[in-house]
């Protein structure tokens, strides 16, 4: 995969958009601040992290702990379900839809994306392919296939019989992807 294209970026961000979702792009180096900085303003007091080399070095959890936000990196099970916020790496993104994959067999990556009310998504800018086919290229080339491979495309949403729309039944009420420009 190539470094991410502005062109790119910008098809993944407005098709986010479009389904709620917000998107940030960011470096390394500014990651902790970009996610500290939408909690802070979404007003949210605790997350749980699943943290991965890519936040480790994005300062990620200093940055929230210096902007006096409570973060939970183990026990998941038991924090998830009470705390606001949740952040966790995505494997890869699908322009075409402003969709996040998770492609791994961390089952505390998808607590985290699925029970927090605020989810935050990080996303290496490279791992962004064009279209919905490429993924399925990439998922048939992997040496093993993952237990689990999750499509994550904005809030949760759902609409029962009578097409009553209604947000957060399934997973968070609301979510940002952090795009991560590779070096």
């Amino acid at each position: 995969m190539n470094k991410i294209t502005d062109e790119l970026y910008e098809r993944f961000k407005k098709n986010l958009e479009s389904v709620n979702g917000t998107c940030v792009r960011t470096s390394k180096e500014n990651l902790g601040k970009a996610v500290a900085g939408i909690f802070t303003e979404a007003g949210i007091p605790d997350t749980c992290i699943v943290e991965t080399p890519l936040l480790k070095e994005g300062g990620v959890i200093n940055a929230l702990e210096e902007a006096g936000i409570k973060v939970y990196t183990d026990h998941i099970r038991l924090n998830a379900e009470t705390v606001k916020g949740g952040v966790s790496e995505s494997q890869y993104g699908i322009a075409d839809l402003g969709t996040m994959v998770q492609a791994r067999d961390v089952i505390d990556e998808r607590i985290v994306s699925t029970m927090s009310e605020y989810y935050i998504g990080i996303l290496r800018g490279s791992t962004i392919v064009p279209e919905y086919d490429d993924m399925f290229d990439i998922l048939a080339e992997l040496p093993e296939l993952p237990n689990f491979v999750g499509f994550v495309t904005g809030p949760s949403r759902t609409a029962d019989i009578e097409c009553v729309s209604t947000v957060g039944v399934h997973g968070p009420l609301q979510m940002s992807v952090v795009v991560v420009d590779d070096e």
